[in-house]
């Protein structure tokens, strides 16, 4: 198994750390600023095996907490939840009142979401929803 530090050093040599092979000339870790990164990771990740390294778990947000981040981060709150039953029948009954982005607001959705939640339910084509893609 190879250490990071060694796989950053190959890299910022220009050498494929599984083959064995020089990179191509236009590879990314020929760049100047690319190489001094990447001896900087050699450094910093020095005796690490990756085999040691985690990933970071995800952490799981409830309802009120995505609603809250989604806000915060200038999303519609409503952004990447689920559909309920519920909204989706308030779209279906107010589809017919209420422009694309206008139901956004409403359901706290962007208009994109809305849009597809539409052709999901065959209320609108896919060329009716493709200036909101």
């Amino acid at each position: 198994m190879m250490s990071a530090t060694e796989l950053f050093r190959l890299l910022a040599s220009g050498i494929h750390p599984e083959t064995g092979e020089p990179l191509p000339p236009d590879s990314l870790v020929h760049r100047p600023e690319a190489i001094r990164v990447l001896f900087l990771l050699a450094e910093e990740f020095a005796g690490m095996q990756f085999r040691q390294m985690k990933r970071r778990e995800k952490v799981k947000l409830t309802v009120e907490e995505r609603r809250q981040k989604n806000r915060h981060t200038g999303r519609p709150e409503n952004a990447f939840l689920p559909w309920r039953e519920e909204e989706k029948r308030q779209l279906a009954n107010e589809v017919a009142c209420y422009s694309i982005p206008e139901l956004g607001k409403r359901l706290g959705r962007s208009p994109r979401s809305i849009a597809l939640q539409l052709v999901k339910m065959k209320l609108i084509t896919t060329d009716e929803a493709a200036p909101y893609d």
